[in-house]
Formats: structure tokens, C-alpha cells, sequence
């Protein structure tokens, strides 16, 4: 879940957030932009051992990904510049910490220990993020919500679960015993909420994504959702709101076909329906069209055509947006090449196969919909393999190799089938734009992209294998 830091022109305000005045906390709507604008964030080392962090910040307004390393001397600083739209967890994934920062803040952290973390913070923020240390410490992860899901058989009594896990996270924000502005713990609140809801869609979705299978529910499972509110120029802007507001879209877009070729246009109807010509709206829409991209680009300009903005400025950004971010491996350039082995352990070299139409199929070991492939991925290989001269490569990524070596012998893959480790998946997921799964890309007998988003072996046609 894989990407490029997004830049855009535009400024679009929406609800409630805050910022810093003479040392406290106000309501500022300008915090959240879909230009971004600079924050700051010092780490400075008080340990006597040298710090190498790795900085990660994922936004979903569409969507965009920084990655940043620093090596830290004891006594020294860095300074992580990062473009934000909105409040958000800067995370260090090495020690492991998170910074809250915001659009146009100063956060100064100061590691004080690493043998048992210790940080102080100064500048923008401080109270905020001394919360925050204080809540990770305590706090019930969103990995207790999938290990609880797991576990059940009867998955109607998740909701309930669910409420009960998050009840333990609203109980520390109501006792904590610091103080917060009444801005921040309105945000902290509704950030909770959006994030229980969002996980009751979510915990089932992943189970039934990773098992293959659908899980059974009852009609009465969704009953939370009228109590979450989705439009509300009071609701301060937060990933879980936008992660909760895609799945609010998506179970009412079933709710009137489960057809997956429907599947987009009926979640961006429901997103039509719901916000109306709303700047909340706006970016719900964003998201949602920008998912359809990776689908389709043919259904995304249709689907483009029929959408309404409060602000018509937002659907250029949008376009120019999308197309940027999935154009890259570039139609019509040489493909990024790679060296990786098969299940013999030979290397193998994608120039090795000038001379013919590639395909090469990006899969998982937990992507349920990638294994399903695997039948069609067969036959395409086989059946085309003279015909066509088509070639199909098909590269496991993220997945151990004793489990890609299983699944492999399990379902007698029979195309050209190879392995990325950990250092060759950054590389590729960089270099061929892969931010989902499964993800296909044709490339001709000269080695130039024909689609950088291609179809699933399950849909192809000898039309599309046609020059």
C-alpha cells in the first residue's frame, strides 16, 4: 500500500484543524491543502550511539510517499523537510517512532535514549506529540483488530469486539491527565472513531481478500455506519477519515450490484449522492477516481467526464495527477530492466526475451486475487507462447521464498516464474510504479512498454495480444 510524493497546485481548505499561537492550540482550516506546504521536523541525538533513521510518510489525499535516510553522530541534528496536506504521523521505522507534524510546523524531537526509548519534544506541537508518545505506549495497535478478526468464526460479533478494542484507546484520551486543547482533542476523538469504523469494513475485507473466501456476515452487520458522519464541516480531515469515507463508498456501491466491473462507477455515484458538490467531497471523489486510474484508464476518463466538483480546478489537478503517477514505466520506453532467479536458482535477465511479447504478472503470496490468476496465467503461456511468440513472466514479490517456492509447486506454475528479494522488490516497486496487487505490464519484441497497466491474465483476449 508504494509511491511518489504528489505535488499539486492547489489550495483546498477543508474542516478543522489547528495550529500554534502563543502557545496554544486554535482552530485553523488552512491546515489542510491539497498544494501541501512545508513542515519541519529536528531529530537531535542525546545518545552516546549514532542514529540511522528511516523516515516514511504516507498521505492519501490522493496518495503520495516520502522516504528519507539520515545518520545522526551523537551531539548532532537533522532536519527532515516534508510536504504535508494534512496533520499526520511522520514515522521512523529503524528504532521505531513517530513525529506529529502538520503543514507549516516545527517539530523538534529530541532522543534522549534508545535502550529504552526516550524523546522530548519542543517547538509546534509539543503537547500533541507528548500525547502521542504517552498513547503508543498504551494504546491497542490496529494489528489487534486483525489478530481479533482472525480468530473468529462467527465474524458478526467483530463490530463488538471492535468497540471494545477501541473503547481502551478513547479511555486514555479521556484520562489523559495533561493538558490538550479542546481542537486537538475533538481531532484525536473523531481520529479514533473513523478508525474503528474504518477497520470493521476493513479487518473483514483483508480476511476475505487474503482466504479467497467470501465471510459470511448478517444483514444488521453494518448498522454502525449511519452513526459516523460523513459530512460535517466540523470533522477534522485525517487519513482514517478518508480510509473509512472509501469503504463507506464501496459496501453502498455493493449494496447495489456486487458486479466488479461496476464496482468504481457505483462508488463514485454513492460519493456523488453523499457530498453532493462539497470541498469534502471533492477529495473523497479525488481518491476514488485516482483507485479507478489503476484499474482503468479508459474507465477513469468516462468516469471523469461524469463527476461534479465544488471546485472545477480540482479535476485538472486530478487528471494531471494521474497521469503522471501512472504513466511511469512510460508507454513506449524500453522496459527497467531486472536480474532474478527462477526455481532452478538460474539467474534470469528480462533482456533475455528481445524478440518477444512480455508480459510480466507482479504477485503475492497474500494477495488471494493474484493466486487466482494462476490458471489463466497458465493457459495464456501456453496457449500463445507459438502463436504469439508471448512470453509470460511472472515475478513474486513480497513473499518469502519458501512460501513462493510452496504456491509454486502447489499450482504447477509453468510460465517463466521468478523471485525478487527484499533490496530487488524496492527496486522494481519503484521502478515499475507497483502500489497494487496483482499488477500486469505488456512490453513488445523490442522491449518498449505497450501498457504499464495491463489486464489480468483472466481477461485478456487474443485482441489484445494483436500488433
Amino acid at each position: 500500500m508504494r509511491l511518489l510524493l504528489l505535488t499539486t497546485i492547489l489550495c483546498l481548505h477543508l474542516p478543522v484543524a489547528w495550529a500554534q499561537q502563543n502557545g496554544t492550540v486554535t482552530n485553523n482550516k488552512e491546515l489542510v491543502s491539497l498544494k501541501g506546504t512545508d513542515a519541519f521536523t529536528t531529530i537531535e541525538n542525546h545518545t552516546t550511539d549514532t542514529l540511522r533513521l528511516t523516515e516514511a510518510i504516507y498521505y492519501y489525499l490522493p496518495v503520495s510517499e516520502k522516504s528519507v535516510e539520515a545518520v545522526i553522530a551523537p551531539g548532532k541534528s537533522a532536519t527532515f523537510r516534508t510536504q504535508m496536506n494534512y496533520p499526520d504521523f511522520i514515522q521512523f521505522s529503524s528504532l521505531p517512532f513517530r513525529v506529529f507534524n502538520a503543514p507549516g510546523k516545527t517539530v523538534k524531537c529530541t532522543v534522549e535514549s534508545t535502550s529504552s526509548l526516550k524523546l522530548s519534544f519542543t517547538g509546534n506541537l509539543q503537547q500533541e506529540n507528548d500525547y502521542y508518545q504517552a498513547y503508543f505506549n498504551v494504546a491497542k495497535s490496529n494489528q489487534t483488530y486483525y489478530a481479533a478478526g482472525a480468530r473468529l468464526n462467527n465474524f458478526n460479533r467483530f463490530p463488538a469486539i471492535a468497540d471494545s478494542i477501541n473503547q481502551i484507546n478513547l479511555n486514555f484520551l479521556n484520562g489523559y491527565g495533561f493538558p490538550l486543547s479542546p481542537a486537538f482533542k475533538k481531532y484525536e476523538y473523531w481520529r479514533l472513531m473513523y478508525n474503528n469504523a474504518f477497520l470493521k469494513h476493513h479487518v473483514l475485507f483483508d480476511k476475505a481478500f487474503k482466504t479467497g473466501h467470501e465471510i459470511k456476515i448478517d444483514t444488521g452487520y453494518y448498522h454502525f455506519d449511519p452513526e459516523m458522519p460523513l459530512v460535517n464541516e466540523d470533522i477534522p480531515i485525517s487519513s482514517e477519515y478518508l480510509w473509512y469515507a472509501v469503504f463507506r463508498m464501496r459496501h453502498l456501491a455493493l449494496a447495489k450490484s456486487k458486479a466488479d466491473s461496476l464496482l468504481s462507477t457505483n462508488m463514485l455515484a454513492a460519493a456523488q449522492e453523499v457530498y453532493g458538490t462539497s470541498k469534502t467531497g471533492d477529495v473523497v471523489k479525488m481518491r476514488l477516481l485516482y483507485d479507478a486510474y489503476a484499474r482503468s484508464k479508459h474507465s477513469y476518463d468516462k468516469l471523469l467526464n461524469r463527476v461534479t466538483f465544488s471546485d472545477l480546478s480540482n479535476k485538472r489537478i486530478l487528471d494531471s495527477v494521474s497521469n503522471a503517477r501512472f504513466s511511469l514505466p512510460m508507454v513506449g520506453r524500453v522496459a527497467p530492466g531486472f536480474k532474478l532467479v527462477n526455481i532452478n536458482g538460474d539467474t534470469v535477465s528480462l533482456s533475455e526475451f528481445k524478440g518477444h511479447l512480455v508480459m510480466i504478472n507482479f504477485w503475492a503470496g497474500w494477495c488471494a486475487p493474484c493466486i487466482k490468476e494462476f490458471p489463466a496465467e497458465n493457459k495464456l503461456s501456453a496457449t500463445y507462447s507459438a502463436s504469439k511468440k508471448l512470453v509470460v513472466i511472472n515475478v513474486c514479490i513480497e513473499t518469502s521464498a519458501e512460501l513462493w517456492k510452496s504456491l509454486t509447486a502447489k499450482h504447477q506454475l509453468a510460465m517463466v516464474n521468478l523471485f525478487a528479494d527484499e533490496k530487488q522488490v524496492a527496486s522494481l516497486k519503484r521502478r515499475y510504479n507497483i502500489s497494487g496487487l496483482p499488477k500486469s505490464v505488456l512490453i513488445d519484441a523490442d522491449m518498449k512498454i505497450i501498457s504499464n497497466n495491463f489486464k489480468r491474465a483472466s481477461e485478456v483476449r487474443l485482441s489484445d495480444l494483436e500488433n
